[in-house]
């Protein structure tokens, strides 16, 4: 596996708000199936996993008290409200 700890080109943006924070990640072209997100302490490891592309990338989260969710090529990781 070619293991990367950038976070690449994606647009990754991170939200603080007065009840917690977000961070979204535009992972897109990639499918959901191609993609699979754990949560480890206040880094969320992304591995990507295509017929013609393997990758890991490390995204720097707030704290670890984080939620992940993928939908449509898009990662969310918030705290919890």
């Amino acid at each position: 596996m070619d293991a990367t700890e950038q976070e690449h080109d994606m647009n990754v943006s991170r939200t603080e708000h007065d009840d917690g924070w977000m961070v979204a990640a535009d992972l897109h072209p990639l499918a959901d199936d191609e993609v699979t997100v754990e949560l480890i302490e206040d880094t969320a490891v992304v591995a990507i996993d295509t017929p013609m592309f393997r990758s890991e990338i490390d995204i720097e989260l707030p704290d670890s008290s984080g939620a992940a969710s993928l939908r449509n090529g898009v990662l969310v990781v918030e705290s919890p409200a």
